[in-house]
């Protein structure tokens, strides 16, 4: 399948989910994950495949920062436009590793580190925002949310909990360290689906 693929210069890979039976969890077979990792067109998991009508009300976009963030946020609403989207939510997973909170005084430092790196994540995907079309943004209701956590568990968990229909996240290039955490990622979507997925690549 990569082969045809890429032989037909194919933009993009529709695949459909399975669900557990005991957990009725959606899940892909370890044949399609390596496929969804192989194939170098982006990848749509559909999880839902008998609805004849597709519409995501609400698109989780993965605004993580790497040389492909401008891309996956730009592409999110051009998807969020065709689908008739009404809101979109740009996750900024953020490390927050680096404060031990074991006191009043840690756990006072902890949360200034927390709003500085909340703020420098919004200013970077906001200037991301300024250079999409204005066409693209005015129906659109625009959230950015800073998360921290694990990373990949966070992204998931948080679209299944706002029952977001479409998460839209991007595969990494080359695996230096900032990459090698979005690869990560994508393991953890695809061992477990929260939504429908789009993976940019």
């Amino acid at each position: 399948m990569s082969k045809i693929c890429e032989e037909n210069k194919i933009d993009l890979l529709i695949l459909g989910a399975v669900k557990r039976e005991k957990l009725m969890k959606h899940y892909l077979g370890s044949v399609a994950r390596k496929l969804t990792k192989k194939v170098k067109c982006s990848v749509l998991l559909i999880m839902n495949q008998s609805q004849k009508e597709i519409y995501k009300k609400h698109i989780v976009v993965n605004g993580l920062e790497s040389e492909k963030s401008h891309e996956t946020i730009s592409t999110a609403f051009y998807v969020a436009n065709s689908l008739s989207s009404k809101k979109i939510t740009i996750v900024e997973e953020i490390n927050n590793t680096e404060v031990k909170v074991d006191d009043d005084r840690s756990l006072r430092r902890a949360a200034i580190n927390h709003e500085r790196k909340t703020h420098q994540e919004n200013l970077r995907v906001k200037k991301i925002l300024k250079v999409i079309p204005k066409e693209f943004k005015e129906p659109i209701d625009i959230k950015l949310q800073g998360i921290f956590g694990k990373s990949g568990y966070s992204i998931g968990h948080y679209a299944r909990v706002v029952r977001s229909e479409l998460l839209i996240m991007h595969t990494p290039t080359h695996l230096n360290f900032v990459k090698k955490i979005v690869a990560n990622d994508l393991s953890f979507i695809l061992s477990e689906l929260p939504t429908d997925v789009l993976i940019i690549k």
